[in-house]
């Protein structure tokens, strides 16, 4: 296993890093730890209780793209496994990816099935919003699609079991790497501060002549949220700001312009309907300018 380097990217983590370093740090290899400035003692635990693994302290969380590429360049091996803190393993899950991804020269990038902790099936892959109207409708009404998925994700699961299956964008909480595959496409995009940069990686992996795809033996189980508690509204904030960065990246500006004004409107709504001040930074961030403005992009 000595070329399969494992990277995880910790911020506010401590809750789950000692049960995903305990699972990964036998038996796998290279472990770096990068920790994005948690105050919450992350960086402690793996320092203090795990001695081979390696722990690259940073003083501020510059995201997750940014600390991630720090994590790679900082290791050696042919294959990267990109782990969340609160993902791990399920048996030999890791042997199942590297196997899969040996056996396939064009793959870039291969991820396993992702369940939770009770056994329940999770996204394994991401759809994004590309467009104004499906944007708008996953912001309006998130939790009605999010269960909806969910049976669609249960009953699929059950009917696919054991195929190989190509995908269009991986879930970054679990992801293994083709080191020469990333580095030819430059890693991560770290103007995406969290959310999408996963999908992001994917299309230029893609573009650049790559396969991605989901390896079906593989299963890794993944808590969700480790990183991102407490300030919900801050989170959506910077899923919607990546969503926008995304279709502006994938279908351009002017689609992202679109998107943004389909968007303000839906916040608009759901901000009356929660009769509060839930969702004001989220409009005015949305109303105060066009999306070349917002995400720094020319128009």
């Amino acid at each position: 296993m000595g070329h399969v380097s494992v990277v995880i990217v910790a911020y506010n983590s401590g809750e789950f890093i000692r049960r995903c370093l305990a699972t990964v740090g036998s038996g796998h290899g290279e472990v770096v730890v990068v920790d994005s400035g948690s105050p919450d003692g992350a960086a402690g635990i793996a320092r203090d209780e795990f001695p081979d693994v390696r722990l690259i302290a940073r003083s501020r969380n510059d995201g997750f793209g940014s600390a991630a590429n720090v994590g790679v360049a900082a290791t050696s091996g042919r294959w990267v496994l990109l782990l969340n803190p609160d993902a791990w393993p399920i048996d030999d899950a890791v042997d199942q990816l590297v196997q899969f991804a040996d056996g396939r020269p064009g793959l870039g990038a291969t991820g396993p099935l992702l369940f939770s902790a009770e056994g329940q099936p999770q996204r394994s892959t991401i759809r994004p919003p590309l467009g104004p109207a499906p944007l708008a409708l996953w912001a309006t009404f998130p939790r009605v699609l999010s269960g909806a998925y969910g049976l669609w994700r249960r009953v699929t699961s059950a009917l696919r079991r054991g195929r190989v299956r190509p995908a269009e964008f991986l879930q970054g909480a679990a992801l293994l790497l083709r080191r020469d595959a990333f580095e030819q496409v430059g890693g991560f995009d770290e103007s995406f501060f969290m959310y999408g940069e996963d999908a992001d990686l994917c299309a230029r992996l893609r573009d650049a002549g790559w396969s991605v795809a989901l390896c079906p033996s593989a299963r890794f189980v993944h808590v969700g949220g480790g990183s991102t508690r407490g300030d919900s509204e801050r989170m959506q904030l910077e899923l919607l700001r990546s969503w926008l960065r995304l279709i502006a990246k994938l279908k351009g500006i002017g689609e992202a312009e679109r998107a943004r004004r389909w968007l303000l409107r839906a916040m608009r709504v759901r901000a009356l309907a929660s009769r509060g001040p839930r969702y004001r930074d989220v409009v005015s961030w949305l109303a105060s300018g066009r999306a070349g403005e917002l995400l720094g992009l020319p128009e």
